[in-house]
Order: C-alpha cells, then structure tokens, then sequence
C-alpha cells in the first residue's frame, strides 16, 4: 500500500524538478508526464554517456514537449480568458459612451438652468426697479401662480396661500404704499 502525498521528480538527481501526489489517480497524472521516484532518477553523468553531447533522442523528445491533452486544456483557457478580455473590454466601452452621453445631457441641463435663472434674476431685478428696468415689459399674467408668489415675495408684498392667480396679479400691479 502507497503512502500519499508522494514526492515525484523529473530530470536527474543533479537538476530536477519535483511535484507532490496528493492521491492514486494525481499520481498516475504526473507519471505520464515523465515524473518519476528520486531513485529512478538518473545522474547527469548517465545522461551525457548516453548519447553524444549535444545529440537528442525520441525519449529526449517525449520528455521536452507538452502532451497534447495539456496543451488543449491550456489552449482551452487561454481561448476563454480573451473571451471574457474582449466582453469585459466591450462593457467598459459601453460605460464610457453612456458616462459621456451622460456628462453631454448634465452640461446642457446646466446651462438651461443658467440661462433661466438669469432670466429669473433680470425679471425680479426689473420689478424691483423699473425704472432702471431697461424698458423690459413682463407680462404678469402669462406666468404661473408660483412665479407670481416669487415675485411679491422679492418685493415684500404679503399674501395668502389660498390666494388665487387673479388676486396675486391684483396685489403685484396695485401701486406700492410709501410712507412719507
């Protein structure tokens, strides 16, 4: 009966390198790919005598190539690791034009809303001085409720909240009480 885990080695008792069997079937694994115990291993010197220095044989080849079980498995995950490169890249692309369609809606609703509060600032700023006004005539009635509120509120002008848009535009066009 073997004992597990069992150190398995490949090269020679010189220059190896070496790969633990966890159990019966990772050992028969590492077997075929031309690991061996360290008491088969043979010395370098058994290796140079026998062939001529420099010569290789089929075993030398056997042993220096990738079966092609491994190379498939290996090909296999290197095809689905692109895979998911070239998704990963396409989803990041993807954001990117949405962040800048995005950025692109954000600045125009920034400038409209400059552009109204500009606006904004020149009407009240024309009913607090007409005078000085700059001939900019409003037309009270074509506004809302709620602008007409903003309005008598920048002057001052009390109202009611139940106060209809007829009795706002009364109180905004009624002349303003100085005391003298």
């Amino acid at each position: 009966m073997r004992e597990f885990p069992k150190m398995l080695y490949v090269g020679s008792t010189q220059s190896h390198k070496h790969q633990v069997a966890q159990n019966e079937d990772h050992e028969a694994e590492l077997r075929e790919l031309g690991f061996v115990d360290f008491a088969d291993l043979e010395s370098e010197q058994g290796q140079i005598s026998g062939g001529a220095v420099g010569s290789a044989s089929s075993e030398d080849f056997k042993n220096a190539f990738v079966p092609i079980e491994q190379f498939d498995a290996v090909s296999e995950e290197l095809v689905q690791k692109e895979l998911q490169l070239n998704v990963a890249q396409t989803e990041r692309d993807d954001f990117k034009a949405e962040n800048d369609d995005l950025k692109a809606h954000l600045s125009k609703a920034l400038e409209e809303n400059q552009q109204l509060n500009e606006q904004l600032s020149k009407m009240l700023d024309a009913e607090k001085y007409p005078k000085q006004g700059a001939g900019i005539d409003v037309d009270h009635n074509s506004m809302t409720s709620e602008q007409l509120r903003t309005i008598l509120d920048a002057k001052g002008i009390k109202y009611l909240a139940r106060d209809n848009k007829d009795t706002l535009l009364a109180l905004l066009t009624q002349p303003v009480k100085t005391e003298e």
